[in-house]
Order: structure tokens, then sequence, then C-alpha cells
């Protein structure tokens, strides 16, 4: 048999028997990277709090579920189904699908955001970089508030800036980080001693 005869050799030929579907174990792994629940600290879990009591959408009959959903979501590496669904279960009348997802991101995101400045002032990282996400920082991009378009800009000119990890950066008079204002998508990248240049 030639190359080319071997090449257009016919499909059944080719064919092995399969294993059902069922037993067929996959030939690769996707790596997963596992969250450590460790890093949900009682000052975490403090402002998880006082952010959950902030949402008017929610009276005190709810705050229990839905701190209970937003812990298990922060505790679980930011699982935003686990918040929204929890959210969604309560059928308030004005509650939107878009505004369950707005509460449960900025619900993480601030978690996150403290889980990592905790994490990097651990490690001894003092300085840190500010990266804009491209994504603006409102709460709503559709139509923007004028504190809305002044947080955003602040955060797009902070892009790329070295700031103080424990204290943050000082932007429109006050002290942020990067992930705790409303609807803010930003991040940071740590900046370690002897290999930042």
């Amino acid at each position: 048999m030639g190359l080319f005869d071997w090449l257009f050799r016919p499909r059944a030929a080719t064919v092995q028997k399969v294993a059902p579907a069922a037993t067929v174990e996959p030939t690769y792994r996707i790596p997963t990277v596992k969250f450590d629940p460790n890093r949900v600290t009682e000052a975490v879990k403090a402002d998880l709090k006082k952010n959950v009591g902030n949402i008017k959408e929610f009276n005190e009959s709810h705050f229990d579920q839905i701190y209970d959903a937003a812990l298990l979501s922060v505790s679980r590496g930011m699982d935003l189904t686990i918040l929204f669904n929890a959210i969604m279960a309560l059928n308030l009348p004005d509650m939107t699908k878009q505004r369950a997802g707005e509460i449960s991101r900025s619900l993480n995101f601030k978690a996150k955001a403290l889980m990592d400045r905790d994490r990097q002032t651990t490690l001894g990282i003092q300085y840190a970089i500010w990266m804009y996400s491209g994504a603006p920082c409102q709460m709503n991009p559709k139509k923007p508030s004028a504190k809305d378009i002044r947080q955003d800009a602040a955060h797009k000119a902070a892009n790329g800036k070295r700031y103080e990890v424990a204290k943050g950066m000082l932007l429109n008079g006050r002290w942020a980080m990067p992930g705790r204002d409303e609807g803010c998508r930003c991040v940071s990248r740590s900046i370690i001693p002897g290999l930042d240049s």
C-alpha cells in the first residue's frame, strides 16, 4: 500500500471499536486552581456583612439568607452562581436578573480585593500596580451618573501606576483599592521586591 493509498483508504477501515462514552476516560486534564477558604478571614466576613446590609433591595428578613449565600459564594472562589440564585429565589418584585448579577459581582469583587490585599501584605508585598480592566468602572454603564463617570476616569488614569498595598491609591480625594468601589472591575499586579524592573 502506497502513501496515497493509505491516506485515502476507506474510512471504515480506520474506525476502531470504541467503548461507550460513559466509560471513556479523557486523555487530557483541565488544570484547576483550588481556592483556599482560609483566605476568608474574620475581617472579610465583617466587611461582607456590612456590604450586604448596605444593599437597599434587601430588608432585615433577607439578610441572613443573602449573607450566607454571599459567604458561600466567596468561600468557593467567587462562585457567582450561588449568590445570583439565592437572590433570584427571593422573588422580589423589583429584582431583575441584571441587578442580581450586579449585586453578586459587587459583593464578590469587594471581598476578593480585601483577600488579595491581605495575601499581598502577608507575603511582604508592599507595592502593587493598579490595573484598569478596560470595562467601565460604573454600576450602570448604560446610564452612568456623574459620580460613575468621575470614578471611571480616575480608575482609567490610575492604570499602570504604583500604589502602597496597605493604603491604596488616592483617587478623587479618597483612598481606593482595585475592585472595592461600586462597579469597579480593576485588579492589581504585585510588585515583588528584587524582581520589579
